[in-house]
């Protein structure tokens, strides 16, 4: 296949897709004679094609995946696999390897002369070829260029490097804490804050432009709140990060929320409840109308458990639509809104909005003031089964949050189902914390008590089904955990 027949159909392609114009093709073309730049790349340079429309479709020609470098960070070791003037040579740089096969991102997938010199090179790996962009690529050819040194030099490239390694360490949260002289970084694993590493504060300046660029934020603003979230992809995989900052003393510290979307949304049989919770929640979600909340603090696994239940409750025959802010993680048949991509200002006009697509289930993120507690009450006295999560740390003082926006429990304990409150606690495995499961405290509002409760306006009367002592408990007989976990969870009080 000559060089003019690869311009030429990758041309009509292009052409065929709607992406250039016959007069685009004979201005690269004649620019090709001055230029020992690729086509696709030469279109991209003249501003006639975007870079990511140029991959999709080289992706296609060739049947080869897109790799994204820019937030990848790849060890010095696997950069120095391929040797420099090879890595020129092939526009091409490796980015991930283990004993029995070798990852490498390269410009131009169909030159086969290229392809083969790096086959020879690793005769004894399986070779994998992925295509990236030119940028991504030049910038880590430049890193070879300075031997690797460069890794430790560059802040965005540590950022990389702390993002990926928190990543790989299955970390929720990552903390970039300002200090006088330096920023601590801590990762939270498991529920625990874990002091990752200290950056220089120069280098932090740097850092903390290009996460509020990737979020979308203001660069310029400092002395306020700023939240928002991005998507990067790290060796092909999905990661959503939400990024928040908040202003201190020494600067705005910053928290970078993780959600690895290649794990998708597990059953709700694989969240490790005990078998009266997981069966305690199947009949909650069972009610063809009515509102059921999961409480707790931030981090207690609420948002898992909810879109576990949306799981469980998807079918074809059922409208399930959320309102997110933002949407953590996509559900195949399921419409998902997320708040500020759709430009709707509160829950509670995204309540009323999605009121109008004849929903079977709703699911609002969070409730957070009287109008979307109104709202989503009357959702759930008009039919439909509503799931919501509520800043509050027991199911009782679930109640009385809602009291506390302004609800009285005649305008809300007709419709309630239930009340959930979970907790995660790392189990102890050969004296070693390890992973989590989930402990709960609930209170399933039968008719019996939703009479007495209407009747006697009382809530001293609402007793849980199950309490976090008798789950503790229950934890501590199967040897599950130790006692100073439960402690760390949960406090002396359920001991």
């Amino acid at each position: 296949m000559t060089d003019d027949f690869v311009f030429k159909s990758i041309g009509e392609i292009l052409i065929n897709k709607g992406l250039l114009t016959h007069e685009h093709i004979s201005i690269i073309v004649k620019s090709q004679n001055n230029s020992n730049r690729l086509f696709g790349q030469l279109a991209v340079s003249l501003g006639f094609l975007k870079e990511d429309a140029l991959l999709k479709v080289l992706s296609e020609i060739y049947v080869i995946d897109i790799v994204s470098l820019e937030f990848l960070y790849v060890n010095k070791e696997t950069l120095m696999l391929l040797d420099y003037e090879t890595a020129v040579l092939c526009s091409a740089v490796p980015f991930f390897t283990n004993e029995n096969f070798i990852k490498i991102a390269i410009l131009d997938p169909g030159n086969l002369s290229a392809i083969d010199m790096i086959r020879s090179r690793f005769k004894n790996l399986t070779v994998e070829f992925f295509i990236a962009k030119e940028s991504e690529i030049l910038r880590f050819l430049e890193i070879m260029k300075c031997n690797a040194e460069f890794i430790e030099k560059d802040p965005l490239f540590l950022l990389n490097k702390i993002i990926f390694d928190s990543v790989e360490a299955k970390a929720s949260d990552i903390h970039f804490e300002p200090a006088e002289n330096l920023v601590r970084v801590r990762v939270r694993i498991d529920g625990i804050l874990y002091v990752l590493q200290t950056i220089d504060y120069e280098f932090w300046m740097r850092m903390k432009s290009k996460l509020k660029l990737m979020a979308n934020l203001n660069i310029t603003e400092n002395r306020r709140p700023q939240s928002g979230h991005t998507r990067i992809y790290l060796a092909g995989k999905a990661i959503d990060l939400r990024i928040s900052t908040h202003p201190g003393i020494f600067g705005e510290n910053f928290v970078v929320r993780i959600f690895d979307l290649l794990n998708g949304v597990m059953s709700l049989a694989e969240l490790g409840f005990l078998e009266e919770d997981f069966l305690w929640l199947k009949k909650a979600i069972s009610f063809p109308s009515g509102i059921f909340l999961i409480v707790g603090p931030t981090g207690s696994g609420k948002t898992t458990t909810l879109y576990s239940l949306l799981k469980e409750i998807n079918s074809q025959s059922v409208n399930i639509m959320t309102l997110e802010d933002p949407v953590e993680y996509q559900i195949e048949g399921i419409k998902q809104l997320d708040l500020r991509e759709e430009g709707i200002l509160s829950f509670s006009d995204g309540v009323r909005s999605i009121l109008r697509q004849d929903p079977d289930v709703m699911l609002i993120g969070e409730i957070r003031d009287e109008a979307t507690a109104a709202t989503a009450i009357r959702a759930s006295l008009t039919g439909r089964l509503v799931l919501a999560t509520l800043h509050a740390a027991t199911p009782i003082e679930g109640i009385r949050r809602l009291i506390d926006l302004g609800l009285k429990l005649s305008d809300f304990i007709p419709s309630m189902i239930g009340i959930f409150s979970q907790r995660l606690v790392r189990y102890l495995v050969d004296g070693e914390y390890k992973s989590r499961f989930p402990i709960a405290e609930y209170i399933y509002f039968s008719e019996t008590l939703k009479k007495n409760l209407l009747q006697k306006n009382d809530i001293s009367i609402c007793k849980v089904d199950k309490s976090f002592r008798t789950a503790s408990a229950k934890a501590l007989k199967d040897k599950l955990t130790d006692s100073e976990e439960i402690k760390r969870v949960l406090g002396n009080g359920d001991i």
